[in-house]
């Protein structure tokens, strides 16, 4: 089994094939695997670390909270790909939730067995930091992009980035500044989305009607 995990992962490219080969034996070895049903917790928000993590079948968001009733995807992590490692890189709380978005296979390598790989490889503590820069480039990237998207895309892609909530609780105001508009123009989108079935507002909050139809248009741009 592990050594059908250690193919797999150095298949799907980027960071963890990078390792050398002593190093990448050493994680696969101490590899747990779990299986998780969909909205499960990998770990919670407020966590101390439990260790490394990859997705082996499935896809994990990470999630965080700007605010009462909101939520925020920061990424979603897909079958091949390593996650956890600010936290196993300075040993504070985790910053977000991460959740298995539907089944999903996880392999773990818990907190002991990453102590004993970075006394062994010392620079392991700098393969963590890459992984980290990996991740914090895309989400700038992402970030860059989902601003360059026009206004109703941007704020579909906010209301459909609200997995666990079938209502948005938040005032007009709130919900205009964290998209980057006026209330004004925040009516307007509204009534739009509104008119195509997507939506339906309501006092202090926004009902999510079509969640898909909300992707297709922050994925299409409009």
């Amino acid at each position: 089994m592990t050594g059908d995990l250690g193919h797999f992962f150095s298949s799907a490219g980027g960071w963890f094939p990078e390792l050398p080969d002593a190093l990448r034996a050493g994680l696969v070895a101490g590899i747990q695997c779990q299986s998780m049903t969909g909205g499960s917790r990998v770990y919670h928000l407020g966590d101390l670390p439990n260790g490394l993590h990859a997705v082996v079948a499935g896809q994990v968001r990470l999630v965080h909270y700007p605010a009462p009733g909101q939520e925020q995807v920061d990424m979603v992590v897909k079958p091949g790909h390593w996650f956890g490692e600010l936290s196993v890189l300075d040993g504070r709380e985790r910053p977000h939730d991460a959740i298995a978005g539907v089944d999903a296979r996880i392999a773990s390598v818990p907190m002991p067995t990453i102590a004993a790989l970075a006394a062994k490889f010392p620079d392991f503590w700098r393969s963590l930091a890459l992984l980290h820069c990996r991740h914090h480039r895309l989400g700038m990237r992402e970030a860059a992009r989902v601003r360059a998207l026009p206004a109703i895309a941007r704020l579909a892609a906010f209301l459909a980035g609200q997995f666990d909530a079938a209502a948005v609780r938040t005032t007009q105001d709130e919900l205009a500044q964290l998209v980057g508009i006026s209330r004004q123009r925040l009516n307007v989108l509204l009534a739009d989305l509104g008119a195509r079935g997507l939506v339906a507002t309501r006092y202090g909050s926004v009902n999510i009607i079509d969640r898909n139809g909300l992707r297709a248009i922050a994925d299409n741009g409009g």
